[in-house]
């Protein structure tokens, strides 16, 4: 079974393609929009990073994973499904883009995966906390 042991979101990463590091930029746990500007079904321009240990037996394996955002009252908005096959016991993804949600307020990102072919998705215990609000726009500042 796949295990996610690091989940995150931020504004940007980078790749040394010579040690194969990643270095993310701006950590993300709260998104500030303009008030009255809650496009549903925007996507923020915000990068999420899940890594993963897989067992021996799902190496080159199908799997799928997708990311929710769930509310604390179960509302839940998710992303596409991703399809991946791992072809070492570690694993990372990086998706670009995240759902906004129909409404703002405190949320949880989750990693939810499956076989290829599954009904069920499993949902991984590891969350992100991520709060979306609006803030009143700031009057014009004349000198």
């Amino acid at each position: 079974m796949p295990h996610c042991y690091l989940l995150t979101v931020c504004g940007g990463s980078s790749l040394d393609q010579q040690s194969n590091n990643v270095t993310l930029w701006n950590l993300v746990e709260q998104v500030s929009l303009p008030e009255g500007s809650h496009p549903v079904g925007a996507i923020l321009p915000l990068e999420i990073h899940a890594y993963f240990q897989i067992a021996p037996q799902e190496l080159k394996q199908s799997l799928q994973f997708r990311f929710s955002l769930v509310a604390h009252t179960g509302l839940e908005t998710t992303t596409d499904v991703f399809d991946h096959r791992a072809l070492s016991l570690r694993y990372r993804t990086r998706t670009a883009g995240l759902p906004l949600p129909p409404v703002t307020g405190s949320y949880e990102i989750r990693v939810d995966w499956r076989h290829a072919g599954a009904e069920g998705w499993t949902r991984e215990d590891i969350a992100w906390p991520l709060t979306i609000t609006e803030t009143d726009p700031r009057p014009v500042t004349t000198h």
